[in-house]
């Protein structure tokens, strides 16, 4: 969650900074949600930006003026079943930071919101592609590319994420579709019933490869938070107001009967240098057009991977809302802004 600071600096990048494009940052997103969105931005004159009208911008810091830019992380099922049908609705453009490794080679036509509009498959069945196929094909990132209104470029080769430290920022619940807000977690416990995971604490977590040590809590917490939200109503939990609060203080009152976590060694895994280099051969070489951007996971990494980003051919990367400490001369970096923000550009 963001801190009353953090806030304050977004809202006066968006105010202030017209330097340079507005670059928002979602995963997925609702048909409704994204659909206001995008009417706010017509509504209030705003250029969404092609990934080339963004290269451009990296020579050229004049004044951006209202331009903006749609980005996506991780590569999910929502941006072919949501985002895309919408790209093509309202004609503008996006930007996809995929992870080959979870890109599936499947040739099945999975539906849409096309197919919803015209009565071919029901609003269930939306949702059950969902859990049926949680990624995009390549098939599908191919056919999108086609249509001009989407580049592909890279978020690493397979975003591991693991848990780094003690401190819980979070607990699992329901976004998009009922599907698991922190996806990689549940991705990599495999796909369990979300009904299993909801209320089990999140914690502090870091990619992979920058991880020298792995943080392994009592599973007894997870079983007894999980317990608390299905003994509250389940999902229907989390329409409450005070879901979290609620669970913050479960969590309290059971925590002197929790054992303590222990760290281990992280395994050697994939490299930053390999998740680099093999995400954008993978993407080129799957697409037929080049990978100009990476996005980096979580945020985290820009001092690690920013020379061999450099060294690769790659134009720019991708952060968060703060720019990293250190820069690379070669290596522009773009800052990204959540994207419910997009709401209080009705003020500006």
């Amino acid at each position: 969650m963001m801190l009353m600071q953090d806030k304050i600096k977004v809202l006066l990048k968006l105010w202030l900074d017209h330097r340079s494009p507005k670059i928002f940052s979602f995963h997925d997103c609702l048909p409704d949600v994204f659909s206001e969105y995008l009417e706010l931005l017509m509504y209030k004159r705003y250029r969404i930006l092609s990934a080339r009208d963004l290269a451009g911008r990296i020579s050229d810091r004049s004044s951006a003026g209202r331009e903006v830019v749609l980005t996506f992380d991780d590569g999910r099922r929502n941006c072919w079943s949501v985002i895309f049908p919408l790209l093509k609705k309202y004609r503008v453009r996006a930007s996809f930071f995929v992870i080959p490794s979870r890109i599936s080679d499947s040739e099945e036509d999975y539906p849409c919101l096309e197919d919803y509009w015209r009565g071919r498959v029901s609003w269930e069945n939306l949702y059950l592609s969902h859990r049926k196929q949680p990624y995009l094909t390549w098939k599908e990132l191919k056919q999108m590319r086609s249509s001009g209104l989407v580049d592909i470029f890279s978020h690493s080769l397979s975003h591991a994420i693991v848990p780094v430290g003690s401190r819980i920022i979070d607990f699992q619940h329901p976004g998009v579709y009922e599907m698991p807000v922190y996806f990689d977690e549940w991705f990599e416990g495999g796909m369990p019933s979300p009904d299993s995971i909801w209320g089990i604490p999140v914690y502090e977590r870091a990619w992979a490869p920058l991880a020298s040590n792995v943080y392994l809590p009592d599973k007894k917490t997870d079983n007894v938070m999980n317990e608390f939200v299905k003994a509250s109503g389940g999902f229907l939990f989390f329409k409450k107001k005070n879901w979290r609060e609620r669970l913050w203080e479960h969590y309290q009152h059971h925590k002197r009967h929790f054992a303590a976590g222990h760290f281990r060694k992280a395994e050697q895994g994939e490299d930053v240098r390999t998740s680099v280099l093999e995400s954008k051969r993978k993407i080129e070489e799957a697409v037929g057009a080049e990978c100009l951007f990476f996005s980096l996971p979580l945020y985290q990494g820009f001092k690690e991977t920013a020379p061999i980003l450099a060294q690769a051919g790659y134009k720019a990367v991708f952060a968060g809302p703060d720019a990293p400490e250190k820069s690379v001369p070669s290596l522009p970096v773009f800052c990204r802004i959540p994207s419910f923000w997009i709401k209080f550009l009705t003020y500006f």
